[in-house]
């Protein structure tokens, strides 16, 4: 694995997910973030490009169970809940709202110096920004591997491996930065893991990378 073919894919880490007062927040996540500060070092350390998805709730979506959804209020426009953890804060972020870009637009975006955050409105990232599958499909022309990680493994993770795979991505999950919101996260790895696609922890990812392992 070589820094500059290689992709990070940050999922949903944000505080109303992870932070034990967040709104949807289970103990599990909890327990990863000490990781996910190692691999967002990781990336700035090497220079690997980070990809991240957040979601960005307004009052009308419909995921919502005001809306007659699944899910209680969350990662709500303006609140802190809605900002990632201080561990996978980014830096020189460039956030893609869920309204069409052109396709000059989505050079730019591709061009941009710092970190890509796909902002949606649906737990799937694919479904919920309407530039997710054009913007990945003309990033992944340049690299090779795609570093999964992030929360939650059965919903948000699951769709974006999904997608991911659809694309024809090479596809690595970090089994131990990703959090399970129940007990169904060890079903998908048996099926991604039949699929091909490989788990690494975080430890070993640094040594793919030709790293000493540090405090993960």
């Amino acid at each position: 694995m070589n820094a500059k073919s290689t992709l990070f894919f940050d999922i949903d880490t944000q505080r109303d997910f992870i932070l034990p007062e967040g709104k949807l927040s289970v103990p599990s996540a909890g327990r990863i973030t000490t990781r996910l500060a190692a691999v967002t070092k990781l990336a700035r350390r090497r220079g690997i490009r980070i990809v991240a998805s957040t979601d960005r709730h307004f009052p009308e979506d419909p995921e919502l169970q005001r809306n007659g959804g699944e899910f209680t209020d969350h990662c709500m426009d303006g609140t802190t809940g809605q900002q990632k953890i201080d561990e996978t804060q980014p830096v020189n972020p460039l956030f893609i709202a869920n309204r069409a870009l052109s396709s000059e637009e989505l050079d730019a975006a591709i061009a941009h110096p710092g970190e890509i955050v796909l902002e949606k409105q649906l737990f799937d990232v694919f479904a919920g920004n309407c530039n997710t599958e054009a913007l990945l499909s003309r990033l992944l022309r340049h690299y090779r591997d795609v570093i999964v990680y992030g929360v939650y493994t059965e919903i948000c993770v699951r769709d974006a491996i999904v997608g991911l795979h659809r694309l024809g991505a090479r596809l690595h999950v970090l089994e131990d930065a990703t959090a399970d919101v129940g007990t169904a996260g060890s079903a998908y790895r048996s099926e991604w893991r039949a699929t091909g696609i490989e788990f690494l922890t975080v430890a070993q990812l640094q040594a793919e990378l030709g790293e000493g392992a540090t405090e993960a």
